[in-house]
């Protein structure tokens, strides 16, 4: 059962109820963007992840059609869960202090049953079974080291099945405007505010609620649904933007959009005195969607799009091994997302 709301989290919002357009098994799929997305949605679509806020006029003039075309058209991708506007939370300005990622070995149970087993922490954001050298991959956002201390010593310790454990905590993490972009929501937890950066009251919780269920709402009907004036609103909503709170955006289901067939995640062992060089080189690798740099012997993690599992495969053996300063990639391959928030990222 999920565990009871820490007393300590300032507020929690909570993200809406999504269709899944896509089947668990992220297995591969064509590049190629589905006959349903032709190219005026795909143009629609990249005016829309490159300013979230446009409005179906200004869509309609960039793209030479009606207003009517444009709504008709953004309601169809809605509708199959391939658009979602809606808002992002920046983690750290939210509260957490640590970010963390754990490489799972399973023994007595299918690696399935203890992802699911792990999905019901509250710390967890993101678990899958993966091929390679690993059988499951979690991500964890906490708090503290208190926080960090549980995990390892209470909550892991109590999972059954875990033969083996590597847990790299990230000292800085960084989200691609790629990765900003794309969502895939699966079995979504409460989005937890421990301890915001900024004082909010719940007046700004409501407001960043409304944006979370649904970013594309104007201010005047966020106003009339919590009976304050629109200027309020405006000023709000600025304020949590400035300060890197809670940012609303247009995000696309990369998946079922053919974007992505696949997403890896890549661990890499980097000569120290290298780190620098290698981290500049690889914000040019191709369907990169975050980077962190983690404790312990590894050095880096990163996660990618791409559109085949062979893609992945190549693009690691011939771009990522052949970074000076890379000594080894190990490469995890997601079949199975059992859980993954789109909603907390570094903004």
């Amino acid at each position: 059962m999920p565990q009871p709301q820490d007393h300590r989290d300032r507020a929690r919002l909570i993200p809406p109820s999504l269709a899944d357009p896509s089947p668990p098994e992220v297995t591969e799929r064509s590049a190629a963007v589905p006959p349903a997305a032709d190219e005026t949605d795909r143009f629609l679509l990249t005016q829309l992840l490159e300013q979230g806020r446009s409005t179906n006029r200004d869509l309609a003039q960039a793209a030479g059609i009606s207003e009517s075309a444009v709504s008709i058209r953004l309601k169809k991708l809605m509708s199959a869960g391939s658009l979602v506007f809606t808002a992002l939370v920046d983690w750290e300005v939210a509260g957490f202090e640590w970010f963390a990622i754990a490489r799972i070995r399973t023994g007595n149970r299918t690696p399935r049953e203890v992802a699911s087993s792990i999905a019901e922490l509250d710390e967890c954001e993101a678990v899958a079974v993966v091929v390679g050298a690993c059988d499951v991959l979690a991500y964890f956002l906490l708090r503290d080291r208190a926080e960090v201390h549980r995990l390892i010593a209470e909550r892991l310790s109590a999972i059954d099945g875990i033969s083996d454990l590597a847990l790299d905590l990230a000292t800085e993490s960084f989200v691609t405007p790629l990765g900003r972009q794309f969502f895939i929501a699966r079995n979504v937890p409460a989005i937890r505010l421990p301890a915001p950066r900024i004082e909010i009251d719940d007046l700004d919780v409501a407001l960043m609620q409304s944006l979370i269920t649904d970013g594309r709402q104007s201010s005047r009907a966020i106003a009339r649904l919590h009976d304050v004036a629109e200027g309020t609103v405006r000023s709000r909503l600025s304020r949590l933007d400035k300060a890197g709170l809670c940012r609303v955006t247009a995000m696309v289901e990369p998946l079922s959009l053919g974007y992505a067939g696949v997403i890896a995640h890549v661990t890499l062992t980097v000569r120290r005195n290298a780190y620098v060089a290698v981290r500049q080189a690889l914000d040019s690798l191709p369907g990169l969607v975050f980077v962190a740099s983690t404790s312990g012997q590894a050095g880096l993690s990163i996660s990618l799009a791409a559109p085949s599992q062979q893609h992945v495969l190549d693009l690691v053996a011939t771009q990522l091994r052949a970074i000076d300063g890379v000594d080894r990639a190990e490469t995890l391959i997601m079949v199975d997302v059992v859980r993954f928030s789109p909603y907390l990222k570094r903004l």
